[in-house]
């Protein structure tokens, strides 16, 4: 296995600390996505196989080590693992079927009591989220020797991560789509204002433009959200 040294000599700035406070890296995963018959507010996100991504790597997946994610697969918004409100729903795929066909899935039950929960799992039914991101820790890797083969190929690697991407860049564009195309409703959006209003402190509106300075200020992100959905809403 890779020492901590090898690993910040390979990679440098794009080692990041995952929830476990370890050092490593993260991910987009393009995905098909696919409701689960049932009453169960379910979806699977059924990962890609072992193609090449943006940073020209390959991630095996046979090689994946899964035991400490399984101890706790909260599945959260954007790797966030610093609230409560942040959790959308947990895997609960067993670790038997946690690689399928080549595949890294996870089945989302979504905490829908959790507004942004709620959301998240009406946009993922309704087409508007369709990637995942992985935080992993890279145990060992083959460096390419060609240009044509991969920059590195992992070849194990502890999965510590499995989050949904909710606030993209301009999240009421994203919502206002949603919204008007049905897969949301304007209640959910309004619950959700209102529950993400109790994050942001009495000096800063989330209404209001510019700076996101204030004592009561909770998350940054948490503050861009509601700032586009006070925009969907207005309209």
């Amino acid at each position: 296995m890779k020492t901590l040294d090898q690993l910040q000599k390979e990679f440098g700035a794009r080692l990041v600390k995952l929830n476990t406070g370890a050092l490593g890296l993260r991910g987009g995963i393009h995905c098909t996505v696919k409701e689960v018959a049932g009453a169960d507010p379910v979806m699977d996100f059924i990962s890609s196989d072992d193609t090449l991504d943006r940073y020209n790597e390959v991630v095996t997946q046979a090689g994946w080590k899964l035991k400490n994610f399984l101890a706790n697969p909260v599945v959260p918004d954007c790797h966030d693992y610093s609230s409560i409100t942040k959790i959308l729903g947990r895997d609960i795929l067993p670790l038997e079927d946690q690689i399928q066909k080549g595949r890294l899935c996870c089945r989302c039950l979504f905490a829908v009591d959790n507004p942004l929960g709620l959301v998240a799992y009406k946009m993922s039914k309704g087409g508007f989220i369709r990637s995942q991101s992985v935080g992993f820790i890279p145990l060992e890797w083959v460096s390419g020797d060609s240009n044509d083969k991969p920059d590195r190929t992992y070849t194990e690697q502890e999965l510590l991560e499995k989050s949904l991407v909710v606030v993209p860049a301009n999240p009421g564009a994203t919502i206002g789509a949603a919204l008007k195309q049905g897969a949301v409703e304007r209640a959910d959006l309004k619950s959700l204002f209102d529950y993400l209003k109790q994050f942001c402190g009495e000096e800063t509106d989330p209404a209001a433009p510019g700076g996101t300075s204030g004592a009561g200020v909770h998350d940054v992100r948490l503050l861009q959200l509601a700032r586009g959905l006070h925009d969907v809403l207005k309209n």
